[in-house]
């Protein structure tokens, strides 16, 4: 016969047997589950000092999209020294070479470039697992303005990859819904000409990423 007492006994310790196994093994599965990004040093093509936006760029991506439980973001300083050990070596071989060495599942690569007076950056989020990517455009009248077109790259990454809404991203969803209720008010004889600036449908999702090294 079991003794009330040793029964209680039992299950106390069965208890705290399965409290002590959450707190140790929780963080392990929680680390896990986080999706680890990489954010490369942007490429500056302009025939004017714009170093202080470069150093900006990768603190910009690295605060907007950091993810609590989510998304874990390299830290700029420790990319920029695995960058230096790594030699001259650049594109694909790069961004395979700085994904494993922080073992990031994305790695984000891009440029600025002057052309005209105006700014155009280009960038790409490669997701390495899968061998895809998925890229991003903005375009800024002066430099200016690169700050915030480095914001709104930012939130169209934090919505098209983790899908996760931020409101820099709701209100390009206002502005963008706000154009094409301008353009569908307007007379019959300009509803074939397509607003500059506006497409009709977003070429944005993955595309196969077919890489050599």
């Amino acid at each position: 016969m079991i003794r009330p007492t040793t029964f209680k006994t039992g299950l106390f310790q069965t208890l705290i047997l399965a409290i002590l196994g959450s707190m140790f093994f929780a963080p392990a599965l929680q680390a896990r589950d986080l999706d680890t990004f990489a954010v490369l040093p942007f490429t500056v093509n302009a025939d004017k000092d714009i170093t202080y936006v470069k150093k900006g760029i990768s603190q910009m991506f690295y605060s907007r999209l950091s993810w609590p439980d989510k998304v874990k973001v390299i830290p700029p300083r420790q990319i920029e020294a695995q960058v230096k050990t790594v030699g001259k070596i650049t594109g694909d071989k790069l961004i395979h070479t700085i994904a494993d060495k922080t073992n990031s599942q994305y790695v984000l690569a891009g440029s600025i470039t002057q052309l005209a007076g105006s700014f155009s950056i280009d960038a790409k989020v490669y997701d390495i697992p899968n061998k895809r990517y998925m890229a991003f455009f903005e375009q800024s009248k002066e430099s200016d303005e690169l700050i915030e077109k480095v914001d709104r790259i930012a939130a169209a990454i934090n919505q098209k990859v983790f899908d996760r809404s931020t409101v820099t991203w709701e209100k390009m969803e206002q502005e963008r819904q706000k154009m094409i209720n301008d353009y569908k008010r307007k007379n019959p004889e300009y509803l074939m000409q397509v607003p500059a600036g506006w497409q009709p449908k977003e070429d944005v999702g993955w595309k196969v990423w077919k890489y050599l090294f």
